[in-house]
């Protein structure tokens, strides 16, 4: 097994600097190369349905001058803990790793249980850029979230898309979670969709709490995302161009992105070592190549520190990697002179290649 390393910071879910229309999950095994066959495909009732019927869960508050307030829940660590020690059979090495002190393991487990401070970093930007986000998510779109874990950033959209009217004849909005974890986005990711939605339409207050998970609640969200036609596809597995591919499959039950349509693509914490970089790169520019070939148009944010201390990560590594293949960025957000230790920033990719 290869020797973890920590990213250093303090707190336990949050590391701080310090229908089934409507979802799909293809899960590439956990810890298999790119490029590996694809296993069991759950659908949406499968994965509710290994949940307890209780799951506990905390908030986060993003504020902003003039867009206000947002509340958003994600399932507590603990309860995550409990379900994976109450669970009859096997732990898989994923689960297991993910749940211990250690917060990544390569080609293990990549941390996407805890929320990661350039997550909150790119949430809070999505939140002052609502007016401006507002118009590409109420036409048709992908949004995408790389590495998403528990997916703040993609929360706050679809809080975004079901506080918005509901206009006679909504477009085709799609919702792409892809984490290298399969048990993340059983355990963490999905059920942070159902806990916004939840929020959201006030069936659970906006404090730390828990939520019953029962059939009536499972009715409502699939309505919820059907009258909307608002998509939710989850892809588990690593990196690279097998993953870009299953990403812009339509799935079986959802229509494509043709005819070209708007695209957002999301990251936070993904260019962590010189690898990891480097794979994520590589399928960031691949799902931009495609979406932009068949005539759409792309935006993509990536937020991440400016270096990965002891890992080899950071920014420049990242920019540098991105021009070697004809690609462009630039920063539309930093901490700089805000007094917060290792320096972040929000990364917009101009030019994919």
């Amino acid at each position: 097994m290869s020797r973890p390393f920590r990213f250093g910071f303090g707190g336990e879910d949050v590391e701080l600097d310090e229908d089934e229309a409507y979802l799909d999950v293809d899960p590439v095994a956990d810890v298999e190369p790119i490029g590996a066959n694809h296993s069991h495909v759950p659908d949406l009732d499968d994965i509710f349905g290994n949940l307890p019927s209780n799951i506990q869960y905390n908030t986060i508050q993003l504020d902003h001058s003039t867009n206000g307030t947002v509340i958003l829940a994600r399932r507590e660590l603990f309860d995550i803990r409990a379900q994976v020690m109450a669970e009859d059979t096997d732990l898989d090495e994923a689960s297991t790793a993910g749940l211990l002190a250690d917060d990544l393991q390569s080609n293990i487990y990549e941390g996407g249980f805890k929320t990661w401070e350039c997550s909150i970093d790119l949430a809070n930007y999505l939140l002052a850029h609502a007016q401006d986000l507002s118009q590409l998510i109420m036409h048709r779109c992908n949004i995408i979230e790389l590495g998403a874990g528990t997916a703040l950033p993609t929360l706050l959209l679809f809080h975004l898309l079901l506080s918005f009217p509901i206009p006679p004849e909504p477009p085709h909005r799609s919702l792409i979670l892809a984490d290298y974890n399969r048990s993340v986005i059983s355990l963490a990711t999905i059920p942070n969709i159902l806990l916004t939605y939840a929020l959201s339409s006030q069936l659970i207050p906006p404090a730390s709490g828990d939520m019953e998970i029962t059939p009536a609640l499972l009715s409502s969200f699939k309505q919820a995302l059907r009258v909307r036609n608002i998509h939710v596809r989850a892809v588990a597995g690593r990196w690279g161009l097998a993953l870009a591919s299953e990403i812009s499959s339509p799935g079986e039950l959802n229509v494509p992105f043709y005819p070209p349509c708007r695209a957002l693509i999301l990251a936070s914490e993904t260019i962590y070592s010189p690898s990891s970089t480097l794979e994520f790169t590589t399928t960031l520019r691949e799902l931009i190549r495609v979406r932009e070939e068949a005539g759409g148009s792309v935006r993509a944010l990536v937020a991440a520190k400016r270096i990965y201390f002891g890992v080899g990560g950071g920014v420049d590594d990242f920019l540098r990697m991105l021009r070697e293949h004809g690609g462009e960025g630039k920063e539309v957000w930093a901490t700089e002179g805000m007094g917060s230790g290792v320096g972040r920033c929000i990364v917009e990719i101009i030019r994919g290649a």
